[in-house]
């Protein structure tokens, strides 16, 4: 069997597939699960965002009461606020706004503007006017959002130009401080965010590699018992295709795969049932065509024989019907004699001698046509019962052969099926579908032989029956030609008579002589009706010698078609001998 290579195999295909649906399975929840994260940071963010920009607008306010109380000047007020949102000012005369609880992770801190868009809360640029026209949009986008009464609506991002020239999107939450007409809140670089999100990534990446390696291998584990049966069943169709059938038993199971090894076993049981009964009609074959060949024979040796009696017939026939016209001439001489009686009385009895002798051999010729009649009657008689053993046989031969064509349909139909089967198997079925495919045309080709075989023995039916109608004609000739040669041997028998009362009436020879010629006349008329049926006799015989000739050569002919039907037994044979059921 061809070995499959492994990028084309069943396991390989299956695995890929299950790693595929894993990792889009993967790749999606991925998706949706980190998106879904960055969604909750992103909104976590600015509600911590919005919580710190609260804080200090409270802070604003409790400094605001200061101011309005008298403890604080408004300038005071600020400072502190500065200090208290940003930081305490470090060695850089900056404020260290790490130092204070108004901050963002590690880049979140509180800002805020005038009016002016000057900031009044940074923890760097106290004072700054706008550095250029994107840094003045960003601080009017900022100072807009800060006026607006909807808290959500507060939120605000923009573009921040970092030393390298390079831009980071930055998110802020801003509220506007009426008393010290500030714009305050935060601003925080979105990535910060999501910087838990880096971690999501990798630890998604993860989880999927290990779904797809053991799923790989639970799945591998799983279904290489039902591939290997599925390789089984490949393996035992290319076993079945190389013409060995004795070994083709798959395990059986419920599942789908297992009805494929149900239905396999079942073929190839239906298989090896099927060759075994085609192998046993063979040999039936063999034998019926065998028996044919010698009833061929046979019958053909008993034609000959029947066609040597027939020409012994004729022989006989037209011997009789030379002694006729003798006898005939003898008849016409006793008449020329009866005229001349008168006159030659002393040769009366002499004459009456001859007379004697001549019907005595009429009797012996007459005699010898009934024996010669009778192995006719005898020939014929056997013929006709060659005839009816020759169609029973024919009949039993009509019988073998519709075995065989019904035999070829319903194999022509099981190779049908597992046509189908193995087209249903697919890749795997396609050696078993060439091997189902060449036993439908086997079947076929039986079919066909075993019509021509049919129309053979049509014909010698037709052929017997031709010589069986040709027999009985001359079955019937035979008694015709039987009653005429008793009426001729009545008549050779009153001759005899005749003569007898012709000696013993010599003495009254002139006074009978018309009654001797009347005889004469009378006895002148039944020669012609002999030859006369001498004549037909000879006829038929060679009608039932031609006859004979036709049935050789039908004999012939179904000698040649058990010949052939043999011959294509052999190659029946030939052909179921590639496949062992043992």
């Amino acid at each position: 069997m061809k070995k499959i290579k492994l990028s084309s195999s069943v396991t390989a295909k299956l695995n890929l597939l299950i790693i595929g649906i894993v990792l889009i399975t993967g790749i999606v929840i991925g998706t949706v699960s980190y998106n879904v994260a960055k969604n909750h940071l992103l909104e976590s963010g600015q509600s911590e965002l919005r919580k710190i920009a609260d804080g200090a607008f409270t802070v604003l306010e409790l400094l605001n009461q200061d101011v309005e109380e008298g403890t604080l000047t408004l300038e005071q007020a600020k400072d502190r606020a500065r200090e208290i949102l940003n930081g305490p000012v470090n060695s850089e005369n900056e404020y260290d706004y790490m130092q204070t609880n108004f901050v963002y992770k590690n880049e979140g801190y509180v800002l805020a503007y005038d009016q002016s868009l000057v900031l009044q809360l940074h923890p760097s640029k106290i004072g700054g006017e706008p550095a250029d026209e994107l840094n003045r949009s960003n601080r009017a986008n900022l100072v807009e959002a800060g006026m607006e009464t909807n808290p959500e609506d507060r939120f605000a991002g923009y573009n921040d130009e970092q030393p390298d020239g390079s831009y980071r999107q930055k998110t802020a939450y801003m509220r506007y401080f009426e008393p010290w007409d500030w714009t305050v809140g935060i601003a925080v670089f979105e990535d910060e965010f999501y910087e838990g999100l880096h971690n999501l990534k990798y630890v998604i990446v993860a989880i999927t590699g290990a779904i797809i390696v053991a799923s790989s291998i639970i799945f591998y584990l799983l279904i290489r018992r039902k591939l290997n049966l599925l390789k089984n069943v490949a393996e035992a169709a290319a076993t079945i295709s190389s013409g060995n059938i004795s070994q083709t038993e798959l395990p059986e199971s419920k599942d789908e795969i297992g009805l494929l090894a149900v239905s396999f076993n079942r073929m190839s049981g239906e298989l090896k049932r099927l060759v075994t009964s085609v192998q046993q009609s063979s040999e039936h074959l063999l034998d019926s065509a065998t028996d044919l060949s010698a009833i061929s024979e046979q019958t053909s040796a008993s034609s000959q024989e029947v066609g040597t009696a027939m020409m012994e017939i004729s022989s006989g026939a037209q011997e009789q019907a030379n002694d006729l016209e003798d006898v005939h001439s003898r008849v016409e001489l006793l008449m020329k004699t009866v005229q001349q009686m008168k006159e030659e009385t002393v040769r009366v009895e002499t004459v009456m001698q001859q007379t004697e002798q001549v019907s005595n051999k009429g009797m012996a010729i007459v005699s010898k046509l009934k024996v010669s009649n009778k192995q006719s009657a005898d020939a014929s008689s056997e013929i006709s019962s060659d005839m009816k053993q020759l169609s029973d046989k024919v009949k039993r031969i009509t019988t073998v052969m519709d075995t065989i064509e019904h035999i070829a349909e319903e194999t022509n139909l099981l190779a049908l099926n597992a046509s189908i089967e193995a087209a249903r198997a697919g890749e795997h079925g396609k050696g078993f579908a060439v091997v189902a495919d060449e036993i439908r045309k086997l079947a076929e080709q039986s079919k066909k032989a075993a019509h021509q075989v049919q129309d053979v023995i049509s014909t010698v039916v037709k052929e017997t029956n031709k010589t069986v109608e040709a027999v009985n004609a001359n079955m019937k000739s035979t008694e015709s030609l039987n009653m005429d040669v008793l009426e001729t041997e009545g008549k050779f028998a009153d001759l005899q008579k005749a003569i007898e009362k012709i000696a013993l009436a010599t003495s009254s020879l002139n006074n009978n002589m018309a009654q001797i010629t009347n005889q004469t006349e009378m006895m002148s008329e039944s020669i012609e009706s002999v030859s006369s049926v001498s004549e037909e006799t000879a006829a038929s015989v060679e009608e039932i010698s031609s006859s004979i000739d036709e049935q050789v050569n039908a004999i012939t002919n179904v000698a040649k078609a058990a010949e052939s039907l043999t011959n294509l037994n052999h190659e029946l044979s030939d052909l179921l001998r590639k496949y062992h059921v043992s």
